[in-house]
């Protein structure tokens, strides 16, 4: 952890601002770590997490080396572009339904950028953000559990801002997108990141409070699989039906 700083050195990410943001009754953001260049955001937070780290700690990164995806898959993730964050949650909720804090995080993402920036965000099952077809961020989860329950869980979220299509390989140039592209202008990464955790607090008390199915319920409206032709690839077996 040699690169943690106080301050990112790039004028459209200020932690402090991010930090004033927290409110005192807040369960998330109320530690926040930034780091100017890092391996992960995921690999610090497991590993701060081990630790018995605070419920709501919020690693941010304006660069990650080995920024990690879901099934293996690298994050693309440059200097200065995008918002590259993991936030450790100890939520008590049974270990069999610890998918719905993948959809929990996408909703509030979905939620904060349709606020924000008025651009109608779709999520693609089980962890895609989605703009016009075209992938914006995704979600990463991953938990250490014990018997039945789960003892942390860490939710990397990785968001294209000020990326642009040429910052990308060209195999993917027709299938991602960022919000400066679709916007056509630079998009502050503060605000950006403001907005998204006070949308994470919100839904994670809601979900806290009233379980899974208000969760469910939100997915429904803004899944873009529901109804589709999909094939699910798990392990070496695909399987191609109707969502």
């Amino acid at each position: 952890m040699d690169n943690f700083l106080f301050y990112s050195k790039n004028n459209d990410l200020s932690i402090e601002n991010i930090r004033n943001s927290i409110s005192e009754n807040s369960i998330i953001g109320k530690e926040i770590l930034y780091f100017q260049t890092i391996t992960s955001t995921n690999t610090v937070a497991l590993e701060l997490a081990s630790n018995n780290c605070k419920e709501g700690t919020v690693i941010i990164a304006d660069m990650q080396t080995n920024g990690k995806g879901r099934l293996g898959r690298k994050w693309i993730s440059p200097m200065g572009k995008n918002l590259y964050m993991s936030i450790i949650l100890k939520p008590e909720i049974p270990l069999k339904d610890a998918q719905i804090l993948t959809l929990f995080s996408a909703i509030s993402c979905a939620h904060a950028i349709k606020k924000l920036h008025k651009l109608n965000v779709l999520i693609k099952w089980p962890n895609d953000l989605m703009v016009n077809n075209k992938k914006l961020g995704g979600i990463l989860t991953e938990i250490k559990n014990e018997p039945k329950r789960i003892s942390f869980a860490v939710i990397g979220i990785g968001l294209n801002i000020n990326l642009e299509r040429k910052d990308l390989p060209e195999d993917i140039r027709e299938k991602a997108t960022s919000l400066k592209e679709e916007l056509g202008r630079n998009v502050s990464r503060t605000d950006t990141m403001i907005a998204i955790l006070e949308e994470l607090e919100r839904i994670y008390n809601l979900l806290l409070k009233f379980g899974k199915t208000f969760i469910i319920g939100e997915y429904l409206k803004m899944s873009s699989t529901i109804g589709k032709d999909i094939k699910v690839i798990m392990n070496d077996t695909n399987i191609i039906g109707t969502a």
